[in-house]
């Protein structure tokens, strides 16, 4: 079950850290459609599979406060940031696919599966709290597929219950997992560290000498 797979908090507390808050808007082939209105049977658009059917829909409350630790909030992604069409948020477990030059030079693979508290500090992604109660949902399908949602953020869902991430804590599992290379959050950290360092200079190569302080403000959050 979807609840085995919270993470603990210390004094014992379960907590959701993957999944899609209600209110994500996700690609169907009749448009795009609130997550929580979304049931087994419906299709959504995937990256590599077309259309493909709902299998499951797994729910959780969660409420804020000692439930919900602020380590684990969720991200407040702004509009645009990664291709979205206005403001997203997404949980700090929830598998993110990034395609990039320098994934492909770090990991072999331009495509990189990352949690998505790695983009922490990236193009204005910063942790923001949550509603007092908060409904969290995991779309399960019949095979392993990247989802689009709110544009073009690219979300992994699992084949099956038992397909999904450990909490926040990711550990590799090989390429099983949609076809694409899963990273630890130390790895997916390391990625996006690198890529901001890669926006910060080609800002500054684009700027005139005495524009650095500009540049910097231009990338800030």
């Amino acid at each position: 079950m979807w609840s085995e797979r919270r993470d603990r908090a210390g004094d014992g507390g379960a907590f959701v850290t993957e999944g899609l808050l209600d209110g994500t808007l996700i690609a169907t082939p009749d448009g795009w459609q609130a997550v929580e209105r979304l049931e087994p049977g419906d299709r959504v658009l995937t990256f590599d599979g077309g259309p493909q059917p709902i299998v499951a829909v797994q729910m959780a409350l969660v409420q804020a406060g000692r439930d919900w630790p602020q380590a684990h909030w969720p991200l407040a992604v702004p509009d645009g940031a990664l291709g979205n069409r206005g403001p997203l948020r997404l949980l700090p477990g929830q598998p993110v696919l990034l395609e990039s030059d320098l994934a492909e030079e770090m990991f072999g693979d331009p495509f990189a599966l990352i949690p998505a508290a790695a983009l922490q500090g990236w193009r204005g992604i910063a942790p923001g709290p949550p509603m007092a109660q908060e409904c969290v949902r995991l779309l399960v399908l019949s095979v392993d597929e990247v989802i689009y949602a709110a544009g073009q953020v690219l979300l992994y869902c699992p084949a099956d219950s038992s397909a999904g991430l450990p909490g926040f804590d990711l550990r590799p599992r090989g390429e099983g997992r949609a076809g694409y290379v899963p990273l630890s959050l130390a790895a997916a950290r390391d990625l996006v560290a690198c890529l901001i360092a890669e926006e910060i200079g080609a800002a500054l190569r684009g700027a005139a000498p005495d524009g650095s302080q500009a540049a910097f403000r231009a990338l800030s959050p």
